[in-house]
């Protein structure tokens, strides 16, 4: 059977989102996602569903994932839809409640001129793991990166260590941090076979950085390329950007450099995000995502069910 469904396209750094405004049960998700990614006029990377607003607790908003990951592009996305709907007027901000994550965000927007900002969860962990045993293709070694010169804050994050491979766990996913090694299917295929095997996690994503990393004022500019594994729906993308990989790579090179308030800025294939962590103890204390979302208007398309 035809169903015509409500969705809105969102463009958060070029991670392009859809969210579908009808209800589904879960069980249909996987479905519903499928024929809207080969909807090629959309052109979207993932799929979120919007619910009912939550009953209870601070949340004014409820979305889930298609694989009922976490999104920090959707989490975002998401609050400045709300934000609109709600009638908010420039600068304000909205709590969501978002699938992989356990904590109520708030998103804080500005309707005018569509840029966002949210303190992304914390990591359940940020820790090493070794990759020595497969054969990744191509490492370009410990180079220095351009632009560093003497900077330790820099160089300590340049070295590409098999045996000692940044992993940032949030539970709904986790990411796997690479330096100097190129962003192929290949290398992506190796890394995730051994990370499902061994983690089994909701989702997956590996961050393919560059060795060039160079000062932009205040700011660390590291050039990276997501690529994210959805189980649920067996799905991988090189994607656009991703909010949840640029605050796995902000939490770990932020806890590198050590204590205090570390911003960057994350070059990605479609856009760049800002990040912002905050370190203290050593520990990742909190860390915001922030950069500009573009919405389109509602439309309506039709799918079969």
């Amino acid at each position: 059977m035809k169903k015509k469904i409500k969705i809105i396209v969102a463009d958060p750094a070029g991670n392009i989102t859809i969210f579908v405004k009808d209800h589904f049960d879960r069980k249909q998700y996987p479905a519903v996602a499928g024929q809207l990614l080969a909807m090629d006029s959309l052109r979207g990377e993932q799929v979120a569903f919007i619910l009912d607003t939550p009953s209870c607790g601070r949340a004014e908003a409820k979305m889930e994932m298609c694989g009922l990951e976490f999104c920090g592009n959707g989490s975002r996305s998401f609050g400045l839809i709300k934000a609109r709907e709600m009638g908010i007027r420039g600068k304000g901000s909205v709590n969501v409640d978002v699938s992989g994550c356990d904590e109520i965000l708030t998103v804080e927007v500005d309707t005018d001129s569509s840029y966002t900002k949210v303190k992304m969860p914390n990591p359940v962990s940020v820790s090493k793991i070794d990759l020595s045993s497969l054969a990744i293709g191509d490492a370009q070694g410990s180079e220095k990166p351009h632009g560093s010169d003497n900077d330790s804050s820099e160089a300590c994050m340049s070295e590409v260590r098999m045996t000692e491979v940044p992993a940032v766990d949030f539970g709904g996913i986790l990411h796997v941090i690479l330096r100097g090694i190129p962003a192929t299917e290949e290398n992506f295929d190796l890394i995730k076979n051994f990370i499902m095997k061994k983690f089994n996690p909701p989702a997956m994503g590996v961050m393919f950085c560059s060795s060039a990393v160079k000062k932009e004022g205040d700011s660390l500019n590291c050039p990276m390329v997501p690529v994210v594994y959805v189980k649920d729906v067996d799905t991988t993308y090189f994607e656009g950007s991703c909010g949840s990989g640029t605050t796995a790579c902000a939490a770990a090179f932020g806890q590198i450099m050590g204590d205090g308030v570390h911003h960057f800025l994350f070059p990605q294939p479609a856009g760049t995000i800002e990040a912002t962590a905050h370190i203290a103890d050593g520990r990742v204390e909190k860390v915001f995502i922030e950069g500009k979302v573009e919405l389109s208007e509602e439309m309506e398309v039709e799918i079969e069910i």
